[in-house]
Order: C-alpha cells, then sequence, then structure tokens
C-alpha cells in the first residue's frame, strides 16, 4: 500500500517496507552514488516503490528506457531500501528532507543505513574507507577489516543522515571513494561495492562496472594517442 508522508519541504509517497537495509545515494565527485545506485536497481532487479518530491526540487524528469520517471525515487528488493536521486539536493532542504528519510526509516524498523560520498583526492591511499554514526557501528566496521576514515568533514545527505539516525539508535556507516576527478568514476565506484559487499554480507557484482571503466580509460588513451600523433605547433615566450 502506498503511504504518503507529507512535510513543509517534500512529499515521500512509497511503500512501507519493514527491517530493511536502506542505502542512500545521489550525485557527488564521481557520481559514485548515482553509478552505484543504478547498479544496484539493475543487479538486483529493484522494484519502485515510490519517490519523493519537493518544490524546491529542480524542473526535472529522469529518462529512462523511454519513460519519463520522477528523479528521486525509491526501491526495494533482495532486503534492500534505495533511496535514489539523480541531482543534487538543494542545501536550504536537506535537513528537513533528511530527517523525513529518517522517519520512514525509523516508522519501518530499519535495521540500518548506508550511504555513499567522495573525496578528490591527489593520489589514492584507499580503494574506499567508511565511518559510522557510533562507536558500535564504528567497530563493526573495524572488524570487517574496513579502512576508516579518521578526520574531516562529511557533507550534505550523508552527514545529516549519520547525525540523524544517530538521534534514533539506528546503525549508520557512510562509504567513501577516494577519486581523481569531479567526472563519472566506475572503477572507484566499483571499490566502493566491495566495501558494501564486506558491511551488509551481499555479493553485489562489480564486474560491470570495472569494465566500464576500462571501457572509458581505453577511449581515453586512444585519444591521447591521436593528441600526440598530431604535429604540435611551435611555442613562442
Amino acid at each position: 500500500m502506498i503511504v504518503e508522508t507529507e512535510t513543509d519541504c517534500c512529499k515521500i509517497v512509497a511503500e512501507d517496507i519493514e527491517n530493511a537495509v536502506v542505502l542512500e545515494g545521489s550525485p557527488g565527485a564521481g557520481l559514485i552514488g548515482n553509478i552505484i545506485g543504478w547498479l544496484l536497481v539493475d543487479h538486483l532487479k529493484m522494484r519502485e516503490i515510490g519517490y519523493i518530491e519537493s518544490k524546491y526540487f529542480p524542473p526535472l524528469a529522469v529518462l529512462y528506457n523511454g519513460v519519463a520517471i520522477h528523479p528521486f525515487r525509491i526501491y526495494e528488493g533482495d532486503g534492500l531500501v534505495l533511496f535514489l536521486s539523480d541531482f543534487i539536493v538543494p542545501q536550504n532542504i536537506v535537513f528537513d528532507m533528511t530527517n523525513s528519510i529518517v522517519e520512514w526509516m525509523d516508522k519501518n524498523n530499519s535495521k540500518e543505513v548506508v550511504t555513499f560520498n567522495s573525496a578528490i583526492v591527489r593520489e589514492k591511499k584507499n580503494p574506499s574507507s567508511a565511518v559510522a554514526n557510533s562507536k558500535e557501528a564504528l567497530e563493526r566496521i573495524k572488524e570487517k577489516d574496513i579502512p576508516t576514515l579518521q578526520m574531516g568533514n562529511l557533507n550534505g545527505i550523508s552527514g545529516t543522515i549519520l547525525t540523524q539516525t544517530a538521534k534514533r539508535n539506528i546503525p549508520g556507516t557512510c562509504i567513501l571513494a577516494e577519486t581523481l576527478t569531479q567526472y563519472p568514476d566506475p572503477r572507484a565506484a566499483a571499490e566502493v561495492v566491495q566495501t558494501l559487499n564486506k558491511l551488509i554480507e551481499k555479493e553485489i557484482d562489480y564486474s560491470p562496472l570495472i569494465q566500464e571503466a576500462q571501457d572509458i580509460e581505453s577511449r581515453l588513451k586512444k585519444l591521447a594517442d591521436e593528441v600526440n600523433k598530431e604535429p604540435q605547433p611551435p611555442i613562442y615566450i
């Protein structure tokens, strides 16, 4: 049954799914959250169960297989619920909207939440790392030999989800990718999926992301080779 939960900033229109692990993916550097979200939808054959809408969202529809769909959708499958956004949520409503998501989780007795984020680095040191919203959740991360980020800021939906779920004693984790650019980085997304598999004990196939990364790298190498073959004009100083 579809249930509407309305606040001043937004409305969640979705089925109630109890005792699920909740995942959140939204755009950031490398588009990690979006890439992982679409992989999960395709790999797990997740079913769309609802969406979030708001007058503060940009006027946007996403085209998928020729059909216009909501830009912020909710899916479920294999014991998971996925909140997937295809745009950057305006900063002025992130707090209230995220609280609405957390209230939905609390009402449905969600087991835990995992959100995805990224950081642009000059040199990769860890394939991915994680932070938690409590000492107990942090110990669980360490037990699974997942590197942890000790210091820094966690912005946007990810940071707010962790602080607000902590208030309600819902375990929360953010898995962070290291990416070298702001452009789509499927290889970094694949590394996050490997960490996700360890954390929630799933076997999500990330090989399509590796193949996509190899295709991108091959095209870039070909482009670089073609540029290098072209005679370069002299530089005058």
